[in-house]
């Protein structure tokens, strides 16, 4: 009786597999990326990032976590309610 439902366990997750297997590689949502592709995504995401920093360079002085002194004002509220 374990046996058959043991059994039973691994058919019903191979056929999980391999169903899951071929609905990823058939689908018409799959997603095949090839080189030109991904050397334009990553040249897009390298000028993303070169955006972020220098934005943040210049709207968050060195020191500060969040932008236009929020931190010192939550730092200013603590040591009020503290005191």
């Amino acid at each position: 009786m374990v046996r058959k439902i043991l059994l039973l366990i691994v058919i019903v997750l191979l056929f999980a597999w391999l169903g899951g297997i071929f609905s990823v590689s058939l689908s018409p949502f799959s997603l095949t990326i090839n080189k030109p592709e991904k050397d334009f995504l990553k040249r897009a995401a390298g000028k993303a990032k070169n955006l972020i920093y220098r934005e943040a360079a210049i709207h968050n002085p060195p020191g500060d976590v969040l932008p236009d002194q929020i931190d010192k004002k939550i730092e200013q509220g603590v040591k009020d309610h503290i005191n």
